[in-house]
């Protein structure tokens, strides 16, 4: 049994998302990303993704302003399984990079996330993906922020 298991080897996924994060609930950002989830032991998966979020304003001279987020991904995946869906719950880290045109805004943050999934298969081979996570980020000039993120893609 150990050697088809072997044979097999990990299963693995990868999924894109569109969503939004809600950055310090201060700015909210469109996001999309990509992640990579592979199973180290059954119920137990290793997950590392990035992010890339965007948000715009309109300045009074009619230009438009564009913030950017960069979140990266790297943590664990707890999935459990049942007959209609996949749920999972992760945790991790979150190296987080921030270009604003405010010049008091955050250029790098790092923090613990939290996180659950619900997967839908819906193909042999493709399933929908529904995720929250909250985020817990530190770094200057304030040290503490938080975000929270919702995401909806598919995963193959």
């Amino acid at each position: 049994m150990t050697l088809l298991a072997f044979a097999e080897g990990p299963k693995s996924l990868i999924s894109g998302n569109l969503g939004v994060n809600f950055f310090n609930y201060k700015t909210t950002y469109l996001t999309t990303g990509i992640t990579y989830q592979m199973q180290v032991r059954p119920g137990m998966d290793v997950v590392g993704g990035a992010d890339f979020g965007i948000h715009t304003e309109q300045t009074a001279s009619g230009s438009t302003q564009a913030d950017f987020l960069i979140p990266l991904k790297i943590g664990l995946n707890f999935p459990f399984e049942t007959p209609k869906a996949i749920y999972g719950l992760g945790t991790g880290i979150r190296p987080c990079f921030q270009s604003t045109s405010d010049t008091t805004a955050p250029s790098f943050l790092m923090g613990p996330y939290i996180n659950g999934t619900v997967r839908f298969q819906v193909h042999p081979v493709m399933s929908l993906v529904v995720q929250l996570q909250q985020d817990l980020l530190f770094g200057k000039p304030d040290w503490i922020y938080t975000a929270t993120s919702i995401s909806a893609g598919i995963a193959f």
